[in-house]
């Protein structure tokens, strides 16, 4: 970035530019007119936006004309303004016309008022102070929906850099090895998104996008579990089974007797008895098919005391909806 400062509230956060979305046909040939100019709430970014002109796109080369198209074809929500990414980051153009072209897209798209109103203050600046500028819009998101958008599209990257991960580390192994290695990995991932879904807190009007976070970072630890015993780490403490298992269902049997009585519900949040339920059936599986696999990649560790491990994890996870539940009733 240059010398400007992000303007917007989300500015800090650092999202790559990799998008989840494909388009999946093609249209027609694209037409020369300029766009028509859409209604904004701001009259500042009205003004802004009429002075950096309509998109002319016969200003714009082949690729980014068809992604433009397609994208005024189907603008649900951010595909205009991945081609302003797009636009920003082509060498074809100029510079000062790459940051014109860039603004004057991104004034035909963005979801929330808000975003539009930061994203194109942030453009403008760069166009009128003739400064080299890389549009990012997870910079200036301000909705739930873009959060989402964002965190989602994050994810994506994260799942390709977790898959390099896993290649590398497994390619030592025998085929067994690393069919087991892979069908686990996916186990899990099913396994969090569950959880995530029904049991994690996640409220308000960005829980869609914690929750994709929550399952990315779960993703995240659960391979590195997996990379650190091939190498042989050992766990820092390894909890008796039994007694573990005998801690387990007493957490359970509290948190699920209280959750009839008054499920849990906030803002886009419910866990009820029944969701808890669910998910601890689902969990045994993964923690027999984690605990299985772990013991036959470091032999120095055994099966039980990987039950134990995962099954104290476990109680610490159901024990703090139990602390939630306790703070959450009034006094």
């Amino acid at each position: 970035m240059s010398g400007l400062n992000i303007i917007g509230p989300f500015a800090t956060t650092q999202i790559s530019t990799l998008s989840v979305l494909t388009y999946l046909f093609t249209f027609p040939a694209i037409a020369a007119e300029p766009v028509a100019a859409k209604h904004y709430a701001d009259p500042n970014t009205a003004q802004r936006c009429s002075q950096a002109g309509p998109v002319m796109t016969t200003q714009l080369t082949l690729s980014d004309q068809t992604a433009y198209q397609e994208a005024l074809a189907d603008n649900s929500l951010y595909q205009i303004w991945e081609v302003a990414e797009q636009v920003s980051k082509n060498t074809a153009y100029p510079q000062q016309k790459r940051t014109q072209l860039t603004l004057q897209i991104a004034c035909q798209g963005g979801f929330a008022p808000a975003e539009v109103k930061y994203a194109v203050m942030d453009i403008y600046d760069h166009w009128q102070h003739q400064l080299a500028f890389k549009f990012d819009l997870c910079q200036y998101i301000t909705s739930g929906v873009g959060a989402a958008f964002c965190t989602n599209r994050f994810a994506g990257e994260q799942q390709t850099a977790r898959i390099q991960r896993q290649t590398t580390a497994i390619q030592h192994l025998s085929s067994e090895q690393k069919a087991a290695v892979k069908d686990a990995v996916q186990m899990a991932n099913d396994f969090f998104e569950h959880r995530a879904t029904y049991e994690e807190l996640h409220s308000g009007s960005s829980h869609a996008a914690f929750r994709i976070e929550s399952v990315s970072i779960q993703n995240d630890r659960y391979l590195s579990q997996i990379i650190d015993t091939i190498a042989g780490h050992q766990p820092d403490e390894i909890p008796m089974f039994d007694e573990a298992d005998y801690m387990l269902q007493q957490t359970y049997s509290n948190l699920t007797q209280r959750l009839k009585l008054e499920p849990i519900e906030d803002f886009n949040l419910e866990v009820t008895a029944k969701d808890v339920e669910s998910v601890q059936r689902a969990w045994k599986k993964y923690r027999e098919q984690t605990a299985s696999l772990l013991a036959s990649l470091n032999q120095g560790i055994s099966k039980e005391a990987w039950m134990g491990i995962l099954t104290a994890e476990r109680s610490r996870q159901l024990a703090e909806m139990i602390e939630y539940m306790d703070l959450a009733e009034p006094d």
